[in-house]
């Protein structure tokens, strides 16, 4: 989880907020409306009667159907149901401030729109896949609504924040001069781009790819001198003023892996070799800093020195799991694009570490201590402790998307087990799902890609064993 920056909860904050958000003018750029006609036909509904059965398809489409009924006026999708003509929760801090600041004088007027996964671009990436798969036009609308959404809210250094306000289809114009930082863990800016160079592809709407390419340069810019990237790009004066370890290398949520995969896809959307070659130093800075075999993972944080850093009090420094699912998809993804299979020894042994540190079948701990391999799980303050004290809200146990993964390896047989969005941990076979049947827009979000998973189930890698 990201560190949200936002104002200190001082009296001149508040009230420097309050002024912005009273006389800050109507904002220049606004919401295209989806152009008139319909883009030619997705692939068809054989590819998903082959892929699967009559009854998975069935439930994509309800799935589908009900995400694009929680869409947002503005075009995207908010973090929680909200009931017609409510406003849906902040919760980022910035949000929550300028909600405390604007509301008891009305001049919170804002709509929210979440793009932190699974978001808005998911669900747009979504709709996409179900359109390709069946031709349903009112899919492909719904997508286009989010795109259009997405290129009104961008910020100017091209990228996106966590959660953004939306005033008449345009971002809330006080925003960007309280939020100067953009988001790259948690796939907001990477899948934003993601998104946007997708949509291009479907409809061949110029705006569309002009954002992609506007994230895609942001990407570029924010790849630190390792190869990594890190949690957020900040503008360099506020780095001057107040060091962060948000600025250090990070696996984090999926910073470095997302940003690796987003710019391999758009290299070849694109025909930008360049874009493929900072994938690769990307992928140079994972095979540096993996830990050493029977231990051939990653750690969520990284000092500047390479070594596995703590985040929060309750993030310690260890292998993580889930970031090492994250790591392995990177690796595959760059092992697909450049037909090289130096990447592929990181790749398998990766596999063998995560095969051999299961709690127990479909069960992974999100944290193994260094050196002994032991799960961790940590109280709020960070003290170590048995599951049942570990802080509350936050994915200690899951399956990660990691069968997936050791199922493209080859080590699981069988159907292909569904593969995991960004953003959606799964769960232990024993353990409720978390992301199912609550209607909740990000759930109805991370189920489809599920369903999408199942019906066109991603190939076996070139690195398998």
């Amino acid at each position: 989880m990201t560190w949200q920056w936002g104002c200190p909860r001082s009296r001149w904050c508040a009230l420097t907020l309050l002024a912005l958000l009273a006389a800050a003018p109507v904002a220049a750029v606004a919401v295209a409306a989806p152009p008139d006609g319909q883009a030619a036909a997705g692939d068809g509904a054989a590819a998903g009667d082959d892929a699967a059965s009559a009854g998975t398809a069935a439930d994509l489409a309800r799935t589908l159907d009900a995400l694009a009924a929680a869409q947002r006026p503005a075009g995207g999708w908010a973090f929680s149901p909200v009931r017609p003509g409510g406003r849906p929760p902040a919760f980022t801090i910035v949000m929550r401030i300028a909600e405390r600041v604007a509301s008891p004088l009305g001049l919170a007027r804002w709509d929210l729109v979440v793009l932190r996964s699974p978001g808005t671009p998911l669900a747009g990436i979504a709709l996409l896949g179900g359109w390709r798969l069946f031709g349903e036009a009112r899919w492909l609308d719904a997508a286009r609504r989010a795109g259009d959404v997405l290129v009104a809210i961008q910020l100017e250094p091209g990228g996106w924040f966590s959660e953004m306000p939306v005033e008449d289809r345009r971002l809330a114009p006080w925003f960007p001069w309280v939020s100067p930082r953009i988001h790259l863990d948690d796939d907001v800016t990477p899948g934003a781009t993601r998104f946007l160079l997708a949509l291009w592809l479907a409809t061949g709407e110029p705006r569309y790819r002009h954002a992609a390419e506007r994230g895609l340069a942001l990407l570029l810019d924010a790849q630190l001198a390792s190869g990594a990237w890190p949690l957020v790009r900040r503008p360099r004066w506020l780095g001057a003023i107040r060091s962060s370890r948000e600025d250090r290398p990070s696996l984090n949520d999926g910073a470095t892996p997302l940003v690796i995969e987003t710019l391999v896809e758009a290299s070849s959307a694109l025909g930008r070799p360049e874009l493929l070659a900072a994938a690769r130093r990307g992928g140079d800075w994972l095979l540096a800093v993996q830990g050493t075999a029977p231990q051939a993972g990653w750690a969520q944080q990284y000092d500047d020195d390479g070594q596995p850093a703590p985040m929060r009090a309750f993030e310690p420094a260890a292998l993580a799991t889930w970031e090492t699912r994250h790591a392995g998809d990177a690796l595959d993804a760059l092992a697909r694009a450049t037909g090289d299979d130096r990447w592929c020894p990181a790749l398998r042994a990766a596999g063998r570490w995560l095969a051999a540190s299961a709690l127990r079948p479909g069960c992974w701990p999100r944290f193994a201590a260094l050196g002994t391999n032991a799960p961790l799980f940590a109280d709020a303050g960070g003290r170590l402790v048995g599951a049942e004290a570990a802080r509350p809200g936050y994915d200690w146990t899951g399956d990660f998307g990691i069968p997936s993964l050791l199922w493209r390896l080859g080590r699981l047989e069988g159907p292909p087990p569904p593969a995991r969005a960004p953003g959606d941990p799964g769960s232990c076979p024993d353990v409720p799902q978390p992301l199912r049947g609550r209607g909740d827009p990000r759930l109805l979000a991370a189920e489809a890609a599920v369903l999408l998973s199942r019906l066109a189930p991603p190939p076996r890698s070139p690195c398998g064993s």
